[in-house]
Formats: C-alpha cells, structure tokens, sequence
C-alpha cells in the first residue's frame, strides 16, 4: 500500500523534495494511516510533518482522541497542533449545520496552522470511499460536472493521498502494522446525510449490484474531473467571446456602446459596477453545454466561488436569454440577472447591498429584513402560554407580530388559525422575518420532502405583484412561515414537542 500511495503522490505531484506538509489528524482510522504513511515517506523527500487536531468537543471521548493523536506524534517525533472550538454552540450562531461549521473550523485550523509551520500543503485523509459516497451525495442533491467530479486529489495547496485506496485497504494495514485507531462512534448513526450513504446505500449497491460499486464509482469521480477541467476550459474561452466590457468614454450599459472582448481592447474597460455583461446572439451561438457552463463560471465570479449556486440558479439566468427586455431573475449572494437591449446582464442587486449597509432609508419595502432575538425569547420562557410575556415587531401596514416562547402542555390542543401559528422552538436555529431570497424552501410534508418556495407560491396562485412583499419567518433559507399561509412541516409542533414558540399577527383576521 505504500508504494501505491507514493506512486499515487508523485503522480498527481502532491509534494515536492523538502515540502512542509500540515496532516489533519482526527485519530480515525483514515487520517491515523495517513499520518504513519507520510512519516514513513518523509525521510526520501526530505519532508517536513506537523499535525493539526481539531477537538469539535461534541463527543465525551474526544479528549482521548486528542491524546491519543498527541502521543503518537510524540512517537513520530512530529510537531503537534491542537484546536477546540464548540462547534455546536458555532453553528448555532451562525446558523449552519453542525457538519459545515465543523468543515469550516477544520480548514480554518488547518491553514494557521500552516502560516505557523511554513507549510507549502496541507493533507487530508480522504478515501476512494469518501470520494465514491461524495459522488452519489451531490448526484442525489443535483449538480453540474464539478460536483460530480467529487473530491479532487490536489486542490490549491490541499493533498488527499489516501483517495486511491480504499477503507477496507486501510484498515487492514494498520491491523498488520498493529496501529490502533480511535473510532467515532457518529459514525455509526443516520445523523447525517453522508453517513446514510455510507452505511445504507454504498453497501447495498456492493451487495446488490457489484461488489467493486465503490472503486468503479471513485474511477468515474476521476474521469469526471478530466471532464469538468476540459469543459471548464472551453466554457472560458466561450465566455470571452460573449462577454462585453464597457467602453471608456462613458460607462454606458448598452450595446450600441459595449464592444465584444476582441479586438480594440485598450478603448475598454471593466464598469465600476461588480457585474458580467453577455451579449445575447454571440451566447445563442454557443453549445447548449458551453451555454450552461459559461453562466455557471459568470455567477462564481460575482458571487465569490458560488457554493450555494445550482443549476436553478443557471437555468434562470439561462431563461432570460430567450425573453423580452426588462425581465429580471433574483440570485443567491445579492446579485440578480436581468434581459436588456441585446444583452443580459448579471450584477450585484444595489437593494440588497443597502440592507447589508444598515441604510433602510435607501431599501425599498419590498426587500424587509429584521432579525428576532432568539436570546430574549429564550430568556422570559413562560411555564404557560398565559404566563409568557409577548416580544412584538411592527412588520408594515399597520400590522404587528407577536412572538412569545411557553413549554407546552401535554393536553394542549393547537389552534389551527391563519394568523396564529405553533412551532416547535427547539427545531430551530435562527429567526428572521424578511422577504423572500434565492434558495427559499419549506417542508410540504412528514417525510420533510422541500419544495421550492417559488414553486409553493406557484402553486398557491399567489399574484407575481405580491410575492416580493410577502412575509416571511426563515431559518437560514428554510421558510417556517409563510406569513398568512402554510407553515414548514419541519417545525410542527408534535408529541415530543417541548418549547412552542407562538407566532401571532395583530392586525389580521382570524378567519381559520
């Protein structure tokens, strides 16, 4: 296995003769191997090790997972990074998921630890199996070639020379080298969505289909990433030949004053304004593939990598190339796209921007944002809903929302009223009652199955002149309200319910 893994480095030209490698060290089974087989490898490439341990203090065991990594660093006479963050409180905060909020902590830990050591890589313990259940999660959620092409081997100054060996492979070198391994026992539950693939739908496939399922998908994961790099490369050059840029002279925005970025490039230059203009025929020209990868690098320029960017989001964009002018899309991270004179164009939304700033002066009443202070609810909890004192926020047009927080009783009956609505608190992480944004969604249904907010209002036959002022309570972008209408069916209240949260419209009719 160790020549496979070298073999596997010098391949993919992860380290170079005296690198400074940081290791992420969580004590499993994986990152414990990756760490043993760098050091065994260190001494022919004169490199460099240090460890970086994150302890999320979630688990009671973790302190002896830290230990444990500590000693055997003291063993391999290597540099020993420890960090503790409580990643539960951090998510909450933030309102993330537990999951990405222990991501970003890792990563954070792992680059200062680096700028710390002069580490020129970084290297995680990721699998061939990690890489195979990474494909099938963004498969499952809906992605483009880039998510498909799943965990890369080399990312930036990121390593993963682990991805060509399998968990199997790894666990049983370490029985032979007689290397114990702390286990993680979240392993072993559904908590999260990848542990579902890992421990359901990964072995049935093995089982059921072909026992190889894992490492035929790994090896389609890598042909996807030569596929992603190639269409990447040929979607930019496609994008050069749409883009326009403005002219010097006055900044203007029409097409009658924009040139295509060729030729005469010295009478150009970037507008002010962060945004990407295209010409509409010269996009018609493209491949409908080109088309689709072309917007999806125009909306990771403007948004700053695009993370939460899908292929929705693109196909909007994509619609308004084939519409009248003065038709406009709303996008994720403040930008919007909108059809004019022979172009479409996708920018920063200046409401959006103003919000951010605290200007409300400046923010149309369609675009309301006001965040409700969870702390203070929390903090005058009422043993009965009679006994809890009433927070209030005026939300326009004489209207008024009262918030109030009780523990519930187990014979309580809940009001099933439009203007008077029962959530279960403890289901939630943050509260904001704001207008709507890209990304919106809600639960429709016990099985917690998401529709789309835009589709629900579809569906509801909301009048398109309403939808932008309408009001809505969120979580993050799950809609626990639809004010006046429905509520998510994540936040029921239920049997199990502890803490209700009762949300009530003065001003309104109670009409049921």
């Amino acid at each position: 296995m160790i020549e496979k893994i070298r073999w596997y480095m010098e391949e993919q030209h992860m380290a170079g003769p005296g690198s400074r490698i940081v290791v992420g060290v969580s004590g499993g089974a994986d990152s414990i191997c990756l760490l043993h087989v760098l050091a065994l490898l260190a001494p022919s490439f004169q490199w460099k090790l240090a460890v970086v341990h994150v302890n999320h203090l979630i688990r009671r065991e973790a302190g002896e997972d830290a230990a444990y990594v500590e000693e055997t660093c003291r063993q391999l006479g290597v540099s020993f990074y420890l960090t503790e963050v409580d990643v539960e409180a951090l998510a909450k905060s933030r309102g993330l998921s537990v999951e990405e909020a222990g991501r970003q902590v890792r990563y954070r830990a792992f680059y200062e630890a680096a700028e710390s050591f002069g580490a020129d890589r970084i290297a995680v313990a990721h699998n061939r199996n990690d890489r195979a259940e990474t494909l099938l999660f963004h498969m499952f959620r809906g992605t483009g070639l880039d998510g498909m092409a799943s965990i890369r081997p080399v990312r930036d100054n990121i390593i993963r020379p682990l991805l060509c060996v399998g968990r199997e492979e790894i666990e049983q070198w370490l029985r032979e080298k007689n290397i114990r391994w702390c286990i993680d026992k979240s392993n072993d539950t559904d908590t999260y969505t990848r542990n579902k693939i890992r421990r359901h739908i990964l072995p049935f496939a093995k089982e059921e289909i072909c026992p190889e399922a894992d490492a035929h998908l790994s090896q389609e994961a890598e042909l996807l990433a030569l596929t992603a790099d190639f269409v990447g490369r040929r979607a930019q050059e496609a994008l050069d030949r749409c883009r326009l840029l403005e002219e010097a002279s006055d900044g203007s925005a029409g097409p009658e004053k924009a040139r295509a970025r060729v030729g005469n490039q010295q009478e150009c230059r970037p507008s002010p304004v962060k945004r990407i203009r295209i010409a509409v025929p010269a996009f018609l020209q493209e491949e409908k593939l080109l088309q689709t990868h072309l917007l999806r690098l125009v909306l990771k320029e403007l948004s700053g990598g695009g993370k939460d960017i899908g292929m929705s989001h693109i196909r909007d964009v994509e619609s308004l190339f084939y519409k009248q002018g003065g038709k406009r899309v709303m996008l994720p991270y403040g930008l919007e796209a909108l059809r004019s004179f022979g172009e479409v164009i996708v920018q920063e939304r200046k409401p959006a921007a103003a919000a951010l700033a605290g200007t409300e002066e400046e923010v149309p009443a369609a675009h309301f944002f006001q965040k409700i202070d969870m702390e203070e609810l929390a903090g005058n909890i009422g043993d009965t809903q009679n006994a809890a004192p009433v927070l209030t926020l005026a939300c326009g047009g004489g209207k008024i929302l009262e918030f109030s927080l009780f523990r519930r009783e187990n014979s309580q009956i809940i009001p099933q009223k439009t203007c008077t609505k029962w959530f279960d608190y403890d289901r939630i992480e943050s509260l904001v009652l704001r207008t709507r944004q890209p990304g919106d969604y809600l639960s429709i249904n016990d099985k917690l199955q998401k529709k789309r907010l835009k589709d629900y209002l579809i569906q509801e036959k909301i009048p398109v002149q309403e939808r932008e002022n309408l009001l809505l309570l969120a979580d993050g972008s799950h809609i626990l309200w639809v004010v006046g209408h429905r509520i998510s069916s994540a936040v029921k209240v239920t049997d199990s319910t502890k803490r209700v949260l009762r949300v009530h419209i003065r001003g309104g009719e109670e009409d049921g």
